[in-house]
């Protein structure tokens, strides 16, 4: 089980698949790292369950070919009772334009997972770079 490590590989998916470079096969193993009831609460406040996330991000492949993402300061908080809570920071550059956010994520111990690790829940809060 290693969050940090799992964080990192997954925003390097999703960087490449926004730049278009990541197979288009690779969705489905993308989709099968997150459990069935996964919720993704972006930092604009809206709720999004894997099948939304799937469908919205199987469209978005290549929409983004400068994007580039930075994951910042990925540990883990606790774990216990094979649940994992870790947090990280976010952030992207899109367009020569910076943005962050700050992330908390649930993991579900799954030893057929990569790293031994499920997404359950994302939670996603803009961070003010600019200040």
């Amino acid at each position: 089980m290693n969050a940090p490590v799992e964080i990192v590989e997954q925003h390097r998916f999703i960087e490449a698949w926004l730049r278009g470079t990541a197979e288009a096969a690779l969705l489905t193993a993308f989709v099968d790292m997150h459990t069935s009831d996964f919720a993704l609460y972006g930092p604009d406040g809206t709720v999004t369950g894997i099948q939304e996330v799937a469908t919205g991000f199987g469209r978005a492949r290549g929409t983004m070919p400068g994007i580039d993402v930075k994951i910042r300061n990925a540990r883990v908080l606790t774990a216990a009772d094979g649940i994992v809570v870790a947090v990280y920071e976010e952030h992207q550059r899109v367009e020569g334009s910076w943005n962050a956010r700050s992330s908390t994520a649930v993991f579900v111990e799954d030893p057929a997972a990569r790293h031994g690790l499920r997404w359950r829940h994302l939670h996603e809060t803009w961070i003010d770079i600019n200040r």
